[in-house]
């Protein structure tokens, strides 16, 4: 009987899988009797676990890759992504083929797939960026500012609209417009506090750097547990403005202490800010909370005042937090 299907070499793809990378073929059919041909199309490599670079996938990698690397950066975050692409470089040697992995490629291709997984978890309802032991009520919030995440005006950035915009760290032009609206309903001057000492963090007058820096850092939320909760990009420094904005989107979240490295300024300034914006006055209903470390920083009478271990409700749960 003659055979009536073959099966052909394709297209030649790069492969890449934990043993590094592959130069392949992929197989296409052909039915002898009707002339009708079959290849393998972008659904059918990614029912079969491989995400393709491109949408005609002349490079594929196997998602057990991206799931590899997802697990090393969590367990450690200082692990670059250059270190592991020349990992797998030395796996594509060591079994005698050749071919570099591009890091570009890699990179878009990691982030498209994190961004796809993001979208079938909200189909699916699946909540990010909660903590579940502190879930449905939370008991403090802790906010500071980091500004070691330096981003420079002459860095070439990309076109294309981010991944991932506006999901974890908020849109800057809505805090831009929040931090405006609030400069333009309060009169903020920077001024000593009781403690004694005019910390860097403890200012409201902060411009716009006007370096050749551009973003000077994260502002950052996290629960007591060290769950990220939310963040915004710092373009003026640690102004009194980016927590309070922070603050007001984790309102909902039934907190009740909201902790700070410079609460004995903080905390009147938004006694101050809600006598001008009425809409803010359910935010004076967390208390405010200085944490034990970054009390004995402070003038005795600001760590009697504000120190979370004076704090009624707090106890031992928060008395000597960080």
């Amino acid at each position: 009987m003659r055979r009536l299907l073959s099966v052909n070499t394709g297209k030649v793809v790069a492969v890449v899988t934990m043993n590094g990378r592959y130069d392949l073929s992929m197989p296409e059919m052909k039915c002898e009797a009707c002339k009708a041909t079959w290849s393998a199309g972008v659904d059918d490599l990614v029912r079969n676990a491989y995400w393709p670079a491109t949408l005609h996938f002349f490079t594929v990698y196997a998602t057990d890759v991206f799931c590899s690397y997802e697990e090393l950066k969590m367990a450690a975050p200082g692990l670059s992504c250059q270190a592991f692409l020349r990992m797998l470089d030395q796996r594509t040697v060591r079994f005698g083929r050749t071919g570099k992995i591009t890091a570009d490629s890699f990179t878009k291709s990691f982030l498209e797939w994190e961004a796809v997984r993001f979208e079938v978890d909200k189909i699916c309802r699946e909540e990010h960026f909660i903590c579940p032991a502190c879930t449905p009520d939370m008991l403090a919030v802790s906010v500071d500012g980091n500004r070691k995440h330096y981003r420079f005006k002459n860095t070439a950035r990309s076109e294309e609209q981010a991944l991932f915009d506006g999901i974890f760290i908020a849109k800057d032009d809505e805090v831009e417009r929040f931090v405006d609206y609030i400069h333009s309903n309060t009169n903020h001057v920077s001024g000593r506090g009781v403690c004694g000492g005019e910390w860097s963090a403890a200012r409201e007058t902060s411009q716009r750097s006007s370096s050749k820096i551009d973003e000077e850092g994260l502002e950052l939320a996290v629960c007591r547990h060290g769950v990220f909760l939310g963040a915004l990009n710092m373009f003026r420094g640690e102004i009194y403005a980016y927590p309070l904005y922070l603050q007001n989107k984790l309102a909902n979240k039934s907190i009740s202490f909201f902790a700070m490295d410079v609460t004995c300024k903080y905390w009147p300034y938004l006694h101050k800010v809600t006598k001008s914006c009425q809409e803010l006055q359910h935010l004076l209903s967390m208390k405010p909370f200085l944490s034990v470390f970054h009390a004995k920083a402070h003038d005795f009478k600001c760590e009697v005042k504000w120190s979370g271990a004076y704090q009624q409700g707090a106890g031992l749960t928060l008395g000597g937090g960080g």
